[in-house]
């Protein structure tokens, strides 16, 4: 997709541009032709840096979109920050903030902020597993529908098993919740699993899930994506 060419170019330019970021790229495509044309490409580069021991930011950004007989079918962008300090040993705290736009999910601009707490509910050698709770604020500008402001409450789980030396299994679940109408909820999850082809180089398998409860006029509720994608870690 040509909308997505300035976004892979941004996001290998700027690890080469710094580096003490540890960064990992994560990129798919798929073509097909013949009865029907169809091409769906994705692109994702998630960076972090630690200012020291107690310190850590997170910067994620990414587009997907898909085009079947020369017309657009699927485009969605999202940027990300996220901050975090530990208190202790498995506490920290934290500030996050979330763009996206999704324009066939009826989504212009959505602006997602919270500040909250963090625990490391559960460490092995093998296994982690993190919770977090967090007020925020979101702001949704919604194509020919109603602009939505409102205070939320989000919590958030994260589980990851190590299988072996180069496979690890991924589970995330988020629920943000409106204060202004406990009808309006939200939840997105992932399951990934993570195979290393080299030190560098691996192949994730993900499942993505989204639901509006209260989704723009005339969209579903529930959007799904199954993926494929190459990450190329620096």
């Amino acid at each position: 997709m040509k909308t997505l060419a300035p976004l892979c170019l941004l996001v290998l330019a700027v690890p080469a541009a710094a580096k003490p970021w540890k960064n990992a790229l994560e990129l798919s495509f798929v073509s097909a032709n013949g009865n029907s044309k169809t091409q769906t490409t994705s692109a994702k580069d998630s960076f972090s840096y630690d200012f020291d021991a107690l310190t850590r930011l997170e910067l994620e950004g990414g587009g997907l979109g898909a085009r079947s007989d020369g017309r657009v079918t699927a485009e969605q962008y999202f940027a990300q920050e996220k901050l975090s300090r530990k208190v202790t040993d498995r506490n920290y705290v934290f500030e996050k903030y979330r763009w996206d736009r999704n324009l066939f999910a009826g989504i212009l601009h959505r602006h997602d902020f919270s500040v909250g707490f963090g625990r490391e509910l559960w460490k092995t050698p093998k296994d982690l597993l993190i919770g977090e709770l967090a007020p925020g604020y979101l702001n949704e500008e919604r194509l020919g529908d109603k602009r939505l402001s409102f205070a939320s409450a989000r919590a958030y789980a994260k589980y990851e098993r190590s299988l072996s030396e180069t496979a690890k299994f991924s589970q995330d679940a988020e629920y943000v919740l409106s204060l202004a109408d406990a009808r309006d909820a939200r939840m997105n999850t992932e399951t990934a699993l993570v195979a290393a082809l080299t030190t560098s180089l691996s192949v994730k398998n993900s499942f993505v899930w989204r639901h509006m409860s209260r989704p723009p006029a005339g969209k579903r509720k529930d959007d799904t994506i199954l993926s494929v994608a190459l990450i190329a870690s620096f």
